[in-house]
């Protein structure tokens, strides 16, 4: 059963158990799509919405698939890194394991940022009477990129490869640095 089918009980559960997974890289994802869904409530509730605010909701909607879709990758990559650990002395398939379970996070935090712009767009562009859910989208949305940041910058620091690193932590922050651009820009400040 996929993150998406179950139940928001379930899943907390899920994550105040012993389980490995689901940990930081799926709860963060599934925040980025709660961010997502406060947005698209806002669009639905916005009478004549603006082209601009129907794309947003498409967009919206997508992220929302794409983050509940990646709460379940990195739960499997996680879980491959325990198994790597617990079970091989094999550097390469800990490294490899490593790289999956860097890459999911960093692809949470860039669907994230995509959330935060398009809440700007519906903070600006949807109904005056839900704005504050556009914004709290929009803080929510930041919150998940800086979650997903903090998770891919402790894996980065397990990983081997110097390159890769450095181009992951450019990647990483210039998804950091538009988000808090974004929200800055919807709380005035």
């Amino acid at each position: 059963m996929t993150y998406a089918e179950r139940s928001v009980e379930g899943f907390l559960a899920d994550v105040a158990s012993s389980q490995v997974a689901p940990s930081a890289g799926a709860t963060t994802a599934l925040t980025g799509a709660l961010a997502a869904s406060l947005c698209e409530m806002v669009c639905l509730h916005t009478s004549e919405p603006s082209e601009r605010l129907a794309a947003a909701r498409a967009e919206l909607r997508d992220r929302r698939e794409l983050l509940l879709t990646l709460a379940d990758e990195d739960a499997a990559a996680v879980d491959e890194v325990q198994t790597a650990f617990e079970t091989t002395a094999d550097d390469t398939h800990e490294q490899t394991a490593l790289r999956s379970a860097t890459d999911v996070p960093l692809r949470i935090a860039e669907a994230a940022g995509d959330v935060a712009d398009r809440a700007a767009v519906v903070a600006t562009d949807g109904t005056r009477t839900a704005r504050t859910d556009a914004v709290v989208g929009a803080i929510l949305a930041r919150a998940a990129v800086t979650s997903a940041a903090a998770v891919v910058r402790e894996n980065l620091g397990l990983l081997d490869d110097d390159e890769y690193v450095r181009e992951t932590r450019s990647r990483i922050e210039a998804v950091e640095t538009d988000a808090a651009a974004v929200v800055a820009s919807v709380t005035n400040g």
